[in-house]
């Protein structure tokens, strides 16, 4: 079976051995996969994945509303359902408020859906598969702390000895000056005025 994942980060709050043992209990072919709400220091744990398998990343919306389906989820996972005719089901973890419309959207394409959650609910029973997600209570802080900084779709990782620090003292200390040298040209030039006008009337 071919599947495409559509995984809300946010929605179940899982780290990323809960998501391999889902992976692994679905036990399909995984043709895409990309992550919503992702966070590279909160969700590090996931970087080492990405940057082996090329899942995509849609990273969180500073407005986006907790309680909401988000929607690019949602207009990924149609999308796909729509268009990609070699993926045979659809898996999701996302948020259940408002999640019928589009669990019916694809189900319209007669692709699967299948749908992994932390209790079982009347939005997996409209479902062709349920998957309770098993929570393994990691500290994603911890797992975060062991990874570098990873920035997706570029490749590039941070670490802190990598001389960044000192570049970006130096760019504050270049700000700062120019900073300080606008505000002294600005005095200079209000001198120049007031001497300008004294000497008019005076």
């Amino acid at each position: 079976m071919n599947c495409a994942c559509f995984i809300d980060l946010g929605a179940a709050k899982i780290d990323f051995e809960s998501f391999s043992l889902l992976l692994e209990e679905v036990g399909a072919k995984y043709e895409q996969v990309k992550f919503y709400a992702y966070n590279a220091k909160k969700n590090g744990d996931f970087n080492a994945y990405i940057r082996q398998t090329g899942a995509e990343v849609a990273l969180p919306l500073h407005n986006r509303k907790k309680v909401r389906v988000d929607i690019r989820q949602v207009v990924d996972s149609v999308a796909c359902a729509c268009k990609n005719q070699n993926i045979d089901a659809i898996l999701l973890v996302c948020a259940e408020v408002d999640s019928l419309p589009m669990i019916s959207a694809i189900k319209a394409q007669g692709k699967k859906v299948l749908i992994g959650v932390e209790s079982a609910s009347s939005v997996s029973d409209r479902c062709d598969g349920c998957y309770i997600i098993k929570k393994t209570f990691k500290d994603n802080k911890e797992a975060a702390a062991e990874q570098k900084d990873f920035l997706p779709y570029t490749g590039i990782e941070r670490d802190e000895d990598d001389g960044m620090n000192d570049v970006r003292e130096k760019l504050q200390a270049a700000l700062d000056k120019k900073s300080a040298q606008k505000s002294a040209s600005a005095k200079e030039d209000k001198d120049d005025e007031l001497v300008k006008l004294l000497s008019k009337y005076f």
